[in-house]
Parts: C-alpha cells; sequence; structure tokens
C-alpha cells in the first residue's frame, strides 16, 4: 500500500513528470488523490463526463469498448508505470473508453484542471505528454490496419508474439502465466472466443505452443516470430 508521504517520489517515477523539480511534484502530490480499486472494479465509464487523469502506480488495468449487442473489444492492457484519461482531463468531452482493474490496483488520480494548468507552466511535460500520445496514435493506426487487412491466424500471432516480447518470455519453454482467457484474447484481436479457440489449437497441433489452464508455453518461438516478421511491425 503506497503512503501519501511517498507520493512525490512514485509521481517523479513517471516520464511525463521527470524534469518536475521537487517542489512541483510536492505541490502536485498535494492535489492528487491515491485511488485503490478491486479487481473487476470499473475505474471510468465509456462515455462519462469526468475528466480527471489517472496514473498507473500497481496493479493492471485494461481500457474497452462494448457495443451495443454487447461485443467487448480490448484497447489494450496498462500496468505501474502507464497512464490515462489524458483526452478527457485535456479536451473534455465524454469519455473515449471504459477502464477497469485486472488485478487489484492504486491509481493516483489528477484533477483536469491541474492537468490542463500543468501543461501550461510546464513545457516540457506537455512535450512528453504529446509524444506518448503520438505514439499512441500510430499504435491504433497500425491495430486498425491489422484489423482489416489481416485474417484471424495472423492477429493472433501478432498478439502471442508481442505479449511474448513485453513480458520476456518468447524463448523455448517461455511461459504466458497468467495466461490471458480466450475471452480476453478475442477481445485484443476481434473475433470471439470460438475462433480465437480454434486458431490455438491450430498453433498446438502444428507444435509451435502448447495450452493448459491459465498457462500458454512456446515450443517454436523462433517460428512465431518469423511469421509475425512477415506481416508487420512489432
Amino acid at each position: 500500500m503506497i503512503k501519501r508521504n511517498d507520493l512525490p517520489a512514485h509521481l517523479a517515477e513517471f516520464s511525463i513528470f521527470a524534469s518536475l523539480s521537487d517542489e512541483a511534484l510536492t505541490e502536485l502530490a498535494n492535489r492528487t488523490d491515491i485511488v485503490r480499486a478491486e479487481r473487476g472494479e470499473l475505474v471510468v465509464q465509456h462515455l462519462d463526463k469526468s475528466d480527471d487523469f489517472y496514473l498507473m502506480l500497481s496493479g493492471k488495468m485494461m481500457a474497452i469498448l462494448i457495443s451495443g449487442r454487447g461485443r467487448e473489444v480490448s484497447l489494450g492492457e496498462m500496468e505501474r508505470g502507464h497512464y490515462f484519461g489524458e483526452i478527457a482531463a485535456i479536451g473534455g468531452g465524454d469519455r473515449s473508453a471504459s477502464i477497469f482493474a485486472r488485478t487489484p490496483a492504486e491509481l493516483a488520480r489528477i484533477p483536469g484542471r491541474t492537468l490542463r494548468t500543468l501543461l501550461d507552466e510546464e513545457p516540457t511535460v506537455a512535450r512528453v505528454l504529446l509524444d506518448d500520445m503520438v505514439q499512441r496514435v500510430r499504435q491504433l493506426t497500425q491495430r486498425s490496419f491489422e484489423l482489416t487487412a489481416l485474417k484471424l491466424a495472423d492477429r493472433l500471432t501478432l498478439f502471442l508474439v508481442r505479449t511474448g516480447l513485453e513480458r520476456g518470455v518468447l524463448t523455448v519453454g517461455g511461459e504466458l502465466r497468467p495466461a490471458p482467457t480466450h475471452a480476453e484474447i478475442a477481445a485484443r484481436v476481434g473475433a470471439n472466443r470460438e475462433a480465437v479457440s480454434r486458431e490455438l489449437s491450430s498453433l498446438v497441433q502444428v507444435g509451435i505452443i502448447q495450452t493448459r489452464r491459465g498457462c500458454i508455453t512456446f515450443v517454436d518461438p523462433d517460428r512465431l516470430l518469423q511469421d509475425a516478421k512477415d506481416m508487420g511491425d512489432l
């Protein structure tokens, strides 16, 4: 559990605030709340009017959208060091996605007005935030292309490789543990759970991965990685 007295030091760990002086960090911390979320708890509701800015201090969160027919689309996972809510904090308007806790989590919550004032007063903070947002636009552009141009088997390959690289386990015998559920994978790759299950079974049959409850093991990661490189950016 993070103590309030330690909050300035935790804020300094985020790249967006790395340039701030100790005095500025202390002042920012005084305007910041520490929020705790339980697993499955909704932190931000899609289309809500709130404008708070959140920084991940611990745990994991997921950003999702749900269609009128109940289909869930995952926009990505977040963990310590990530932040969200900057779009509403800067531009106002409705929340662009729902955010819920995948695990118990602690977050720093900064009022939108406080963030906007900080961006006006600290150009370096604004620059880092702008660079991060540009990177996110590029990632979303790539994902939009993949959803349109690639078949499910290819999208699943990219997902497995990226997840393995992010966790540092894309090696022979490396394990995704805990593995995302088939439903969670489906939400990430734009498919349904049944189709994802079939494609995972195909990868098992050709000796690329092994699966068991809560775990995906890489058997032939080199082949998986080469297939991913043939398709586009990782």
